[in-house]
């Protein structure tokens, strides 16, 4: 086997190492607090984001949360069959169907943010609030995205 010699670059420097490391820390421990409310990771994002605002179509989920069409249209149907969701006729074209909670799934939703909270507080433990604000600015300014 050949090694590759990478001077001055140490995966512990690299953003993307780092990135993914924390992704699946953060992934892993969701995953053991949304099992114990019975919510399994997949649909955690659609869950949460139909929570926020649900009679919305599957096309806008997808665009909201980033995800392809045909990985949107499993999770709600992962929804749909978990009992936490349903899909109505959309009065304003014959092709789609919107998307809304059912009472199981609101109570589900609400219990998301408080989880999300934890294990971000847990991630996050060894930093102060002011490192806490700057890591999240910078990831913010780094996605492209605003804060709220």
């Amino acid at each position: 086997m050949t090694q590759i010699e990478l001077k001055d670059h140490r995966r512990e420097e690299s953003f993307g190492y780092l990135i993914q490391t924390i992704a699946r820390t953060l992934d892993g421990k969701m995953k053991v607090e949304l099992e114990k409310i019975g919510v399994d990771i997949k649909i955690f994002a659609n869950l949460m984001m139909l929570g926020q605002q649900d009679g919305i179509n599957q096309r806008e989920i997808g665009q909201r949360l980033n995800f392809p069409e045909y990985f949107t249209s499993r999770n709600v149907d992962a929804l749909v069959e978990a009992g936490l969701a349903e899909r109505r006729p959309d009065p304003n074209s014959r092709r789609s169907f919107l998307v809304f909670l059912t009472d199981q799934g609101r109570a589900k939703a609400g219990e998301l943010p408080a989880i999300v909270k934890d294990v971000n507080d847990d991630v996050l433990r060894d930093l102060d609030n002011k490192d806490r604000s700057t890591v999240m600015a910078l990831l913010q300014k780094v996605a492209g995205v605003a804060s709220t």
